[in-house]
């Protein structure tokens, strides 16, 4: 091994007994030739250059120039900015595209794709994994989003896709809607705090916002004079003044007396504190007219002779423009001199109308009227609907929609609409079927469940057109080619088998031997004994949401009657609705007792608001009002929740809320075992059937903690969440019927595991064997393992791994080890490309060490 440092090249020569020595010049010469050298020069970008004994080149990353830690720019933003100083992205391909329908697990959204720049309408749960699941690898290109109204269905992803623009490079993020938008970025912002978003909110009232590609203009909405605050009552009104005034400054949290509030909030001035008055969120809605420049039409280049203009030159653009040009001769030529017929403008709408109380609002409002039919070429193209079907159906609703004319396209987007989401969960679930019906069965979709209330595709009569929105249709507008369904997924499970008939041999042979070796086992699912207690997994991944795997979920089937939620990732309720179907999931909500979140990182916890807000309906339309649903969380996720229900959506949160710190039900108090249970902790084991209900402090973030839960029945479940090894959990876990244990990363890549504070995958084997638990399943893996984990060695024992819409009970437990073997010839193809990823770490690793070795010796 030769090295030898040129300029900001650092270069290794790698020698079949690799030596490593100091070289100069002279020698390398001798050895590769003076072109070897010149080649080099001409790499001087490069921090390392890698020269295997055949003398080829293996190239690594260049210099960025930047310091450690520091993003450098990214390519979206610098080609974008280009663009605006020359003018040049002013007339882009346009095109509309519907990123969710509005069914009640994809909310409403539409995306504007213009150039280099994204935009979107709406983002709600959900929305990274869609914008995965059609393509949209980078979101990058995203810097402004709108909302039409706050609302968890409209707001609800916001905080997750900024988290996510930070981390790739973007500078800011611009929210752009009402004027609440600023209560709710403050809301969010103390959970996100290690996170340090820069996030810019600016209301309707700033007026029209500027586009490379147009002009947005916001129009406010307001309910006809004397409805009530949408979704309140009178107490609920009142409730929610209470609760801003009072939630950080009056009540100590559940579990914590006040000498511990005073710890916790001794940054807080001293003296009396000034109570926040509530300011009534009025019944506002946000529409958006979206205009697209007027676009000039193509220099005519037998004219540009015939005026005697120079064919090339930066005053052809100027001319573009609409810049007049004199030339050599003082001769003035003027754009429409040299320029073909121009473009108008095109004109869409945007337009919420989420009650029959809007809709005098919409149709008296002016700037909608200047859109109609008969404004020559002002008539608006497309007007997205983002409306119940009552509205929709109203008669002076449709009224309006026929003044647009047969010429402008009306586009639904509601709980009427039937289009499909996440087939790529589909697919690998329709894989998975194959091996257990019952643990892995087939979700639903609009092939699998009919709903009699799904409206007609197209609507309308021949005065004006109308039709439901399908997930991502797009619509072509400059140039206009009207509709394409290219992107619409087809939900063909023919397709997905014939993808398993055309594996190898030995998937088919050991898909054989599981099923002869599960006849004797029956499954538990149809015997109400065995069934419970029961675990569905609603995500399994970690992070972000990805195609394949949800974020973090477990719903724990207690009984018939009784469950609770294991933490509650974003898409939570999105899972469960498409897992039981809209006739069941109701039932499923009823029943729930209790959200178990482990710790305050927004992967853990950010489904629980449109879980909160659903199960408050249903207990409104069951007559059940008065009951509480327990949350078990970190102290900080109270003042987000309480914060929200006063300034943004109401929650309820007093009435229908009963908060517990996880300090407070923890096994320990001050590192030695509780004496006493917490008085805070028998309602929760009535509600339960639960004898014990222990919290155990792990290390990862702050204030995060692991689960056990013992039943009157005798079963224990041990539930890690975030964490690295904890010998407490092990110690409160022992004898578990079950350890639900993340494994996010594979084994090796400790440095990671311990910066980030996760576990490896034999890490949390290990636990389970310490724990002396029956069986350990291993979930929450890095999202870089999609479809299976990377193995390092053969996995032993009573361990199992989990998949997003997976069904066991404890029962089945023994069963799944059994299907290792299928899973390892079902995914072969992504266990070689990790396992080629590996060998390229190593190798990169190992030249990375001797690169070390060669600078000490030097």
């Amino acid at each position: 091994m030769y090295r030898t440092s040129i300029g900001k090249c650092l270069v290794f020569f790698s020698r079949p007994k690799y030596v490593v020595t100091q070289c100069n010049n002279f020698k390398l010469t001798q050895v590769f030739g003076d072109n070897f050298i010149e080649q080099i020069k001409l790499r001087q970008n490069l921090r390392c250059l890698y020269v295997t004994h055949n003398n080829t080149f293996k190239m690594a990353s260049p210099v960025s120039g930047k310091k450690k830690g520091e993003k450098p720019q990214l390519r979206v933003v610098r080609v974008r900015e280009k663009k605006t100083q020359y003018g040049s992205d002013k007339w882009p391909t346009v095109s509309l595209q519907i990123i969710g329908s509005g069914t009640k697990d994809s909310t409403a959204s539409v995306m504007i794709i213009a150039g280099t720049n994204r935009m979107i309408f709406n983002c709600g749960e959900g929305m990274q994994r869609l914008l995965l699941e059609n393509g949209i690898k980078s979101m990058s290109k995203f810097q402004h989003l709108f909302f039409t109204r706050l609302t968890w269905d409209n707001v609800g992803g916001t905080i997750g896709m900024a988290i996510g623009l930070k981390a790739m490079g973007v500078p800011k993020v611009c929210l752009h809607g009402p004027p609440q938008l600023e209560q709710f970025t403050q809301a969010f912002q103390r959970i996100v705090k290690h996170e340090n978003l820069y996030v810019e909110t600016r209301p309707y009232t700033d007026g029209d916002i500027d586009i490379e590609a147009g002009v947005i203009t916001p129009v406010p909405l307001f309910a006809s004079a004397g409805t009530k605050i949408e979704g309140t009552s009178d107490a609920a009104s009142s409730e929610s003044s209470s609760s801003s005034a009072s939630s950080d400054d009056s009540e100590p949290e559940m579990g914590q007396d006040a000498t511990d509030k005073r710890k916790v909030r001794s940054d807080k001035p001293s003296g009396p504190s000034k109570k926040r008055r509530r300011v009534a969120t009025p019944n506002l809605t946000v529409a958006y007219v979206c205009k697209l420049h007027s676009k000039p039409g193509k220099l005519l280049m037998n004219k540009i002779k015939e005026f005697g203009v120079r064919p090339h030159g930066p005053h052809l653009t100027d001319l573009k423009k609409g810049i007049p040009h004199t030339t050599e001769d003082g001769r003035v030529v003027k754009p429409e001199d040299v320029l073909g017929p121009s473009e108008p403008a095109i004109y869409f709408i945007v337009l919420e109308c989420p009650s029959e109380d809007y809709i005098e609002a919409v149709t008296t409002n002016e700037v909608f009227s200047r859109h109609h039919a008969g404004n020559d070429s002002d008539t608006a193209k497309i007007v997205f609907h983002i409306s119940p079907q009552e509205v929709i159906d109203n008669s002076s609703y449709q009224e309006w929609m026929k003044k647009f004319g047969p010429s402008t396209e009306h586009v639904v987007l509601n709980r009427s609409n039937k289009s499909p989401i996440h087939f790529g969960a589909h697919r690998l679930q329709t894989k998975l079927n194959l091996l257990h019906q019952g643990i892995f069965p087939q979700v639903l979709t609009a092939s699998t469940e009919k709903d009699k209330t799904c409206a007609p595709t197209d609507q309308g009569d021949d005065s004006f057109r109308l039709q439901q929105g399908e997930t991502f249709m797009l619509y072509h507008l400059r140039p206009d080619l009207g509709w394409t369904r290219e992107h619409v997924p087809s939900d063909n499970v023919k397709e997905y088998l014939k993808e398993v008939e055309e594996l190898p041999q030995e998937f088919h042979s050991s898909l054989e031997d599981l099923k002869n070796s599960l006849e004797i086992l029956p499954s538990s699912h149809g015997d109400i004994d065995n069934k419970y207690p029961e675990l569905l997994f609603t995500g399994t991944g970690s992070a972000v949401p990805m195609r394949d795997r949800n974020v973090t979920g477990i719903l724990l089937n207690v009984s018939e009657t009784q469950s609770l939620l294991l933490d509650c990732g974003d898409g939570t309720y999105g899972q469960l609705y498409r897992f039981y179907g809209s006739k069941h999931v109701d039932d499923v909500i009823a029943k729930l007792q209790c959200i178990f979140v482990s710790h305050i990182h927004l992967d853990h916890h950010s489904g629980l608001i449109q879980i909160v807000l659903e199960w408050n309906r249903i207990m409104d339309e069951r007559g059940e009002s008065d009951r509480k649903l327990i949350i078990v969380g970190p102290t900080s996720l109270k003042p987000w929740l309480a914060m929200y229900d006063a300034e943004c959506e109401p929650l309820r949160f007093r009435r229908s809320i009963k908060f517990i710190d996880l300090r407070a039900l923890s096994y320990f108090e001050n590192d030695v075992v509780r004496n006493s249970p917490s008085p805070h902790v028998k309602s929760l084991l009535e509600l339960l059937g639960l004898t014990q209900f222990d919290t155990v402090p792990v290390r990862h973030c702050f204030n995060s903690h692991a689960v056990v839960l013992t039943h009157r029945s005798g079963w224990k479940l041990a539930y890690s969440g975030d964490c690295m090894p904890s010998h407490k959990l092990v110690q409160v876990g022992q004898n578990a019927d079950v350890l639900i244990h993340e494994a996010t990363l594979e084994d090796g890549m400790n440095e990671e595991a311990f910066e980030k504070r996760h576990s490896m995958i034999s890490e949390a084997i290990d636990v389970g064997n310490r724990m002396n638990a029956k069986f350990t399943l291993l979930t929450h893996f890095s999202q870089r393992y999609m479809r299976i984990p990377y193995f390092k060695s053969e996995v032993k024992g009573q361990v199992g791994i989990t998949y997003d819409n997976m069904r066991v009970s404890f029962s089945e437990l023994p069963i799944l080890p059994k299907f290792l073997p299928v899973l390892n010839h079902l995914f072969a193809d992504k266990i070689s490309d990790m396992m080629k990823q590996r060998h390229k770490k190593e190798e990169r690793e190992y030249l990375e060490n001797l690169a070390k070795l060669a600078e000490k010796s030097s």
